[in-house]
């Protein structure tokens, strides 16, 4: 695979255009390495402790499916390594995850992305990666500040961040991401210049930007509900997430997600098929499905996938109906800056989107939240802050209208958010 891009800056100084997409990003495959040294204060992912003979046994099981799903015929565009975290495999492991994923689904692919954690990368591992046909790196800083990286379970220093990117440039890794978190206990606006000054002298390709939420379950959400931590409060993060954005778009960054920007080599190809509800195939355990229509888990049962070797038990199995893929439609397509396109919505809906919200969408747009420019819908930066609330009336407008769409509503409007739950999302 050719890569794309490089990790510099064009002679004169600007960001390169958008890639030309493809008409499809479909199907993506998600390799879930569920594995992690200490579980981070924020994560409520399927994630196990490393035991390194589980992790064997899980990796021949995982290589496994991977063989099985090759042999099935099926063939992906974008393949996204994730977790957990990947890169804490042991360097045998590593190899022969990579090696059976290029030997089954090597040729054709547009993107290949492996998550690391900047503790458990290292040159030899990344050049591996390359040389079975990684062409993308996700590193999971989350902030350069170390009050904040204790807070947050994380298990390295700002200064490793800084040596893992010198690492991939000097290895010659295509695409670099980062990811970060915004809005954290204690934040400061000065917290947030320092991780700006960083991102500006990793000079990533991409960056991922996420708000901190307190998922039940998680140590942060227990101490939260104990009164031991004090979160900021919505102004506050709205104020630093502002903030940086506008950093990051000095930069030369261009926000195309709500949570993600690029200056080099475009969008993160794996996750915009998510966004425009593409089909994927999920391997690992708790791996999620979405093909041919229907929807389902590998059960998220680290024991029960190494016994099933290769022939997980699906769960939560569901074909979504008309009015669920029109909901998923709507909460997909507006996290992106294109937005929907409301042409090809009245011709696959059979319907004005537009003249059924239209009380809801004039509104918004008076408030500065959503622009309605011919048949694009789109919302706007100070909209991406209120998201959630603007989708939410959207849809309870969709359910009001059922008389016009012919849709039976299956699930309630105020159970949902604009996340894409039925698959989670890929970080980076």
């Amino acid at each position: 695979m050719e890569p794309r891009s490089t990790n510099r800056r064009r002679p004169d100084g600007h960001a390169e255009p958008p890639l030309d997409l493809p008409e499809s990003l479909s199907p993506g495959l998600y390799v879930h390495v569920p594995f992690c040294r200490s579980r981070c204060t924020y994560c409520d992912f399927h994630v196990e402790s490393l035991r390194l003979p589980i992790v064997r046994e899980y990796s021949r099981a995982l290589i496994r499916e991977i063989e099985l799903a090759g042999e099935s015929g099926f063939t992906p565009s974008t393949i996204f390594v994730g977790g957990g975290t990947p890169s804490a495999l042991e360097e045998q492991c590593w190899d022969d995850l990579l090696a059976a994923l290029a030997r089954n689904f090597g040729s054709g692919l547009q993107e290949w992305t492996v998550e690391a954690n900047p503790e458990s990368i290292d040159e030899w591992k990344m050049e591996v990666a390359l040389s079975h046909g990684v062409d993308r790196i996700s590193t999971g800083a989350q902030t350069f500040d170390e009050k904040g990286l204790s807070l947050l379970g994380r298990r390295h220093d700002a200064s490793r961040v800084l040596e893992v990117h010198r690492m991939m440039a000097s290895v010659g890794v295509p695409r670099t991401s980062l990811d970060l978190i915004v809005g954290w206990p204690g934040q400061q606006l000065d917290s947030v210049r320092s991780d700006l000054a960083a991102v500006q002298e990793i000079d990533p390709d991409h960056v991922s930007l996420y708000h901190l939420s307190y998922e039940q379950g998680t140590w942060l959400h227990t101490m939260r509900s104990r009164g031991a931590i004090d979160p900021l409060h919505e102004e506050q993060c709205i104020e630093a997430s502002r903030f940086f954005l506008d950093g990051l778009a000095s930069q030369g960054y261009q926000r195309y997600e709500v949570s993600n920007l690029f200056k080099r080599g475009g969008a993160s190809l794996h996750n915009l098929n998510y966004w425009q509800r593409g089909t994927y195939l999920g391997v690992g355990s708790g791996a999620a499905s979405f093909l041919d229509g229907d929807r389902w888990k590998n059960r998220p049962d680290v024991s029960s996938y190494i016994r099933s070797f290769g022939r997980p038990e699906r769960v939560a199995e569901e074909t979504p109906d008309r009015f669920t893929a029109a909901v998923e439609s709507i909460m997909l397509r507006l996290r992106l800056a294109e937005g929907l396109d409301l042409a090809r919505w009245r011709r696959d809906e059979g319907y004005s989107l537009e003249q059924i919200c239209q009380g809801s969408l004039r509104q918004f747009a008076q408030q500065g939240l959503l622009i309605h420019e011919g048949d694009r819908l789109r919302i706007s930066d100070s909209g991406f802050d209120l998201l959630d609330s603007i989708l939410v009336t959207l849809i309870e407008d969709l359910e009001e209208a059922s008389d016009v769409t012919g849709y039976q509503p299956s699930c309630r409007s105020d159970d949902r958010s604009s996340n894409p739950s039925p698959a989670g999302l890929d970080r980076g």
